[in-house]
């Protein structure tokens, strides 16, 4: 029975993965920096967003193109809003 070439080698070999967003709070414990690193991949090709988000900062990174938030309080403390 014919095969297709994505069944010889495996399948797609670059996968079309959706883009994560994540949210993250002043308690939350990272092995590395987020404003420096991405915490999906580690890499340090970050874009920090221009958002109107008065909690926080927004990121995203250039090389997994995942997004995400850093909020200004600590997880389970209200915004005051």
């Amino acid at each position: 029975m014919a095969k297709t070439i994505g069944d010889f080698i495996g399948g797609d070999p670059n996968p079309k993965k959706q883009p994560i967003h994540q949210t993250f709070y002043l308690d939350d414990v990272l092995e590395r920096n987020p404003t420096q690193y991405c915490p999906n991949c580690d890499s340090s090709a970050i874009t920090k967003l221009r958002t109107h988000n008065t909690d926080g900062a927004n990121y995203e990174c250039t090389s997994c193109r995942g997004t995400y938030e850093i909020i200004y309080y600590k997880r389970g403390e209200d915004a005051g809003h």
